[in-house]
């Protein structure tokens, strides 16, 4: 858990509390101690001019005792009347001033707060104290700007101030300059070793710096305070350190002290992830989420749905269910809490509970979400022809929503209805023309009705739109082997221009010159194989392991005679790729050329062996799949 949330708000909070204290006992400490002029009056003026002071000086001094009395009691506002009693009976005291800063600011008058403290620095212009108070209220503020300004200035008066320094360096962590801050805080631990607040805020400060270790060896230089916020804080930190270092068992079990002192929703889920990593990473070995505590009472509907997502997005669907329901519960018509809540159903074995889930949702009102859901699970129980019905039902709920037309579209050519695959990809790529994707969909489509030109074109497009998809890459392989020599020349200028805008794509090369190479080689003799050569050798450069390459690659030094190096390549292709049949048949080939029959004959025997595998795997996937049958007339397969 990071410490954006509670345990953040929690440090700030706190921190300037803690200030405060601070400086309370610098305020009884370093109150000036006024006493009358001992010296003996020359003239009876003198005399009563001591005799006024010493008066004002004892109201002062008992004002300040009575108020500060108050102030301990809890009594802001009865403080407060006392010393501005006192002040407008003429007392003009640093002290008092002070105090009646302290009280204003308890009391929320913040802007009379600033007032009295300005005034203490005009009356004790040499004192840190009321640099420091004013910094203080700035922090609570949230000026933290101004703050560090008027720390530093308490910093230049008293460089061992201890307020100054923490204050310093809380003001510049809030501001995000944890370097400067850190060298603050250290010299804050060292004036007061063991200080929890000085300790805490310099490991925090280390935290956010990328330095979870040295954060770490800090933080054990303060004992585990007494009161429960600061050791909340303490467990806190103690935990988001230990997973910065990846150690998810240590940062769970800093969690679970933080949650027993305090049952809230942040640090439950801080415990949850940590305890879910900790799993993850020793592959299941550490303790087990159902040993988990007791949730915190009262969770929020949205705070139950995220607790569930949580376990759900790591396949705990069983820990998910108890909080998905809870959500769903509390609001019947939360949809997000349905969907996952149906997810989850399906992933424990209930996937008749998700139906029924589902359809009862549906009956309040149409969603295109519950439909493809709906839909999905159909799918997953074999039930095909409902799951097209309502992966149509979703299109036509929501039919601005790209993932509910691609669904409809994979459905159908999953099931090799090509006919209304093409149907709904050519609307979907009308409706989300700049969704890879819908093309790719497209493509296909034309590919399993024998359309290659048109699909040629469909993949290029997705090309265009997304050249760096792995899935466009990898499905652009399948334009090399079904155009004809004639259907290249639309392609190619669209090729150049791509190769020229990515000079670093090496498949975007290889595809210009597998295409360059098979256009000019269809020419015969008036063929010219530089360009294709060209690019291929800058694939096969951009990316040494690239199999595919090298294959186009040694064809082309084939077809110029080039036999040694041909099979050089073919050579680095099956090094590469050792399941591809192609290269050794090829490879086998050149070899009777070369008049090497013993190695032609072993090449040649490894292809059949190869063919015969991939064969058989072809026909087990075939097998795999049940042939889906439309009910409507009209729909059937083209």
């Amino acid at each position: 858990m990071s410490l954006n949330g509670c345990a953040v708000a929690m440090r700030i909070r706190v921190a300037v509390l803690l200030v405060v204290t601070v400086c309370f006992s610098e305020i009884t400490g370093r109150a000036p101690a006024q006493t009358p002029d001992a010296r003996t009056a020359n003239t009876q003026s003198s005399n009563r001019e001591a005799n006024s002071k010493a008066a004002n000086q004892v109201a002062v001094q008992a004002a300040y005792e009575q108020a500060m009395g108050l102030l301990q009691e809890g009594k802001a506002a009865d403080a407060l009347a006392v010393i501005d009693a006192a002040v407008r009976g003429g007392a003009r005291d640093a002290s008092l001033y002070n105090l009646e800063g302290l009280a204003a600011s308890e009391l929320g008058r913040d802007a009379e707060a600033e007032e009295s403290f300005r005034a203490v620095i005009r009356l004790w212009a040499k004192s840190a104290m009321g640099y420091n108070n004013l910094g203080v209220l700035q922090s609570k503020l949230g000026r933290y700007e101004d703050a560090a300004r008027n720390f530093r200035e308490a910093h230049a008066r008293d460089p061992q101030n201890f307020t100054a320094l923490l204050g310093l360096g809380t003001a510049l962590a809030a501001l995000q300059k944890y370097g400067e801050a850190v060298a603050y805080l250290e010299r804050a631990l060292a004036v007061r070793p063991g200080d929890f607040q000085a300790g805490y805020e310099w490991a925090h400060a280390l935290y956010e710096s990328k330095k979870p270790g040295a954060a770490q060896k800090v933080l054990r230089k303060v004992a585990v305070p007494q009161d429960s916020d600061s050791a909340l804080k303490y467990y806190s930190l103690t935990g988001a350190i230990a997973e910065a270092l990846q150690d998810d068992a240590g940062a769970g079990r800093a969690y679970r002290q933080a949650y027993a002192i305090s049952s809230s929703y942040d640090v439950y889920v801080a415990l949850v992830q940590a305890s879910l990593a900790a799993r993850s990473s020793d592959g299941g070995r550490a303790a087990s989420v159902e040993k988990l505590p007791a949730p915190p009472r009262n969770l929020s509907t949205d705070q139950s749905l995220a607790i569930g997502l949580l376990f759900l997005g790591h396949d705990e669907a069983a820990q998910a269910i108890p909080f998905l329901e809870r959500a769903l519960r509390q609001d019947e018509l939360k949809e997000t809490a349905t969907l996952n809540l149906a997810v989850a159903y399906k992933n424990v074995g209930r996937s008749a509970d998700a139906v029924e889930l589902t359809q009862r949702a549906l009956e309040k009102g149409p969603s295109g979400a519950l439909y493809n859901v709906l839909a999905e699970l159909d799918e997953g129980a074999g039930k095909y022809v409902e799951a097209v019905e309502n992966y149509q039902r979703a299109v036509e709920a929501e039919p601005a929503n790209e993932d509910y037309y691609f669904d409809l579209g994979m459905e159908y050519l999953s099931h090799f209805t090509f006919g209304p695959a093409l149907e709904v990809f050519r609307v979907g790529t009308q409706k989300f023309p700049r969704v890879a994707r819908e093309w790719l969909g497209l493509a296909f489509s034309h590919y399993a009705v024998r359309e290659y030109p048109q699909a040629a074109d469909a993949f290029t497009t997705a090309l265009e739109i997304d050249p760096d998809s792995p899935a466009v890459l990898k499905a652009w392989n399948t334009v090399l082997s079904s155009l004809s020599p004639g259907d290249w020349a639309a392609i190619l200028p669209r090729l150049s221009r791509l190769a020229a805008a990515h000079p670093q794509n090496a498949d975007i090369a290889f595809y210009y010159g597998a295409a360059s190479f098979r256009a000019e080689f269809a020419k015969g003799p008036e063929g010219h194989l530089d360009l294709a050569r060209t690019f291929l050798e800058k694939a096969v450069k951009l990316r040494p392991d690239f199999a595919a390459a090298r294959i186009e690659l040694a064809g082309l030094y084939a077809a110029q005679k080039e036999d040694r190096k041909a099979v050089g390549e073919y050579l680095e292709a099956i090094r590469e790729d050792p399941k591809a049949d192609i290269p050794h048949y090829r490879l086998g080939q050149i070899y009777r050329q070369m008049n090497k029959l013993d190695l032609a004959t072993a090449e040649l025997g490894r292809y059949q062996e190869l063919s015969r595998l991939h064969a058989e795997e072809i026909k087990r996937s075939r097998s795999a799949i049940q042939q889906f049958v439309l009910a409507s007339p009209g729909k059937g397969n083209n």
